[in-house]
């Protein structure tokens, strides 16, 4: 049995469409309290959390700001949401213009970029920030017109590395970008291991 742990209530809907057996547990406070006080107030329930997940089957942690905390529990059955779309975005080499909404993930989002592309690629970091408050919102529109604006013009390949920004993915398409995005991928992934 897949399991999903998610950070926003958004993404239930997004991971049952590609993982329609999956459960699914949304700890929202997690997020909240990573970004309010760094990820060493959470490190301790969230490895225990995935620990006891993966007990029944593969775990697919969706939130990137969280993705540290997979590696860190280092078992091999909880994938990490981000990792997937980067190794397929480094695959290409080059220069990948490498989005993100939160700066509480920019750290995190580098690093694992750093390590999955060696020397191969490398990352032009694009903080869209302004599209966040949209998507607390709710408004997913706003939330891809804001990430479409802050990419557009940066490069001609584009990871998405937030599962939330998948959103923009058609409209970066259909301006001729080459578009990766975490949620196919990471769930492409979590089920080879199931």
């Amino acid at each position: 049995m897949i399991t999903c742990l998610h950070t926003a209530e958004v993404h239930v809907a997004t991971f049952s469409a590609l993982l329609p057996d999956a459960t699914h547990i949304v700890r929202a406070d997690f997020l909240d309290r990573a970004r309010a006080d760094g990820l060493d107030a959470v490190s301790g329930e969230v490895t225990e959390t995935l620990k006891e997940l993966s007990v029944t089957g593969p775990v697919l942690c969706t939130c990137s700001t969280l993705g540290p905390l997979v590696d860190a529990v280092g078992i091999s059955s909880v994938v990490r949401i981000d990792g997937p779309a980067m190794e397929q975005a480094a695959a290409g080499g080059g220069e990948v213009v490498v989005a993100i909404c939160l700066e509480s993930t920019k750290d995190a989002t580098l690093a694992l970029f750093q390590e999955v592309a060696g020397h191969t690629s490398t990352a032009k970091l694009i903080l869209c920030d302004a599209a966040w408050p949209f998507f607390e919102a709710g408004d997913m529109q706003g939330f891809s017109d804001e990430i479409v604006d802050a990419v557009s013009g940066q490069g001609t390949r584009i990871l998405l590395a937030q599962a939330s920004m998948a959103v923009a993915t058609p409209a970066l398409k259909d301006k001729g970008y080459q578009v990766f995005t975490t949620p196919k991928a990471a769930a492409d992934a979590v089920s080879a291991l199931a």
